[in-house]
This record gives structure tokens, C-alpha cells and sequence, in this order.
């Protein structure tokens, strides 16, 4: 009988141990972007025409260049940080344009790259990489 009581706790203890193990797992989901996954799910959301000009090499190349540019390697000088800004924002869709057609030999409109940054915005919320827009400090 004591033999059958052992091995029912030491059981209950496994039992237990496992529950917390997998309780731990329940944190925060881990976001992660893939320029493969927002090209695609950019790509499937253009206007037809924007999609026709650009093509899926056209909306990686915004993608990635967006990337580059959110990440801050566009700054010349880190003492003074460039502004980033995901979505249609002028400066970027500039630095983007400059860049593609500098690397690329690629000329895109301002109107193309915008409607890709905003698309790019859409896919961040879809994959829960950003959440409401902040409001200022004043605010």
C-alpha cells in the first residue's frame, strides 16, 4: 500500500511539474517579421495597377529598403537620429525612392512606395508587431 502511495505522489508531482512547464510557455507570443510574409501579404493587398507596376521584386525592394530605413541605418550620423516612421511617411518614402534608384537602377513612384508602406503598417497590425498609435507627450 505504501508502495501504490509512493508512486501516486511522485505521479501527482510529475503531473504537476508539467502543468508548470507548460504554464510558462503561456508568456507573451513572440512577433516576428519576415520580408518574405509582408511581400506576400503586401503583394496580395495592392491595387492592381500599383501591383502591375511594381511587381512582387518591386514591393521586396520597397520592403526591405523600409526595413533598412525603420532600423535607423539610414542616419549618416547616429549622434543626430533620423525620424523613423512606419507607413507613408515623405522622408521615407524619399530615402526609399533615392536608394532603389541609386542601387536598383529602379525608378518608383512616390504614390507606389507610399501605397506599399501603408500596406506595410496593415501587415505590423496583423501580425500584432504594433498596437494603437501613441499620443504625444503633451497630450
Amino acid at each position: 500500500m505504501a508502495l501504490v502511495m509512493t508512486l501516486v505522489a511522485v505521479l501527482l508531482v510529475i503531473l504537476a511539474l508539467v502543468v508548470w512547464q507548460h504554464a510558462q510557455r503561456q508568456g507573451p507570443r513572440e512577433v516576428t517579421f519576415g520580408i518574405e510574409n509582408a511581400v506576400s501579404f503586401i503583394t496580395g493587398r495592392l491595387d492592381a495597377d500599383v501591383q502591375k507596376r511594381l511587381g512582387t521584386d518591386g514591393v521586396r525592394r520597397v520592403v526591405e529598403w523600409e526595413v533598412f530605413y525603420l532600423q535607423g541605418l539610414a542616419q549618416e550620423d547616429r549622434r543626430h537620429p533620423v525620424e523613423t516612421v512606419a507607413g507613408n511617411y515623405g522622408p521615407a518614402v524619399e530615402f526609399i525612392r533615392g536608394e532603389i534608384a541609386r542601387v536598383h537602377d529602379r525608378t518608383y513612384s512616390a504614390a507606389d512606395i507610399g501605397s506599399v508602406l501603408a500596406l506595410g503598417v496593415t501587415y505590423l497590425q496583423f501580425i500584432g508587431a504594433i498596437g494603437e498609435e501613441a499620443g504625444g507627450l503633451g497630450e
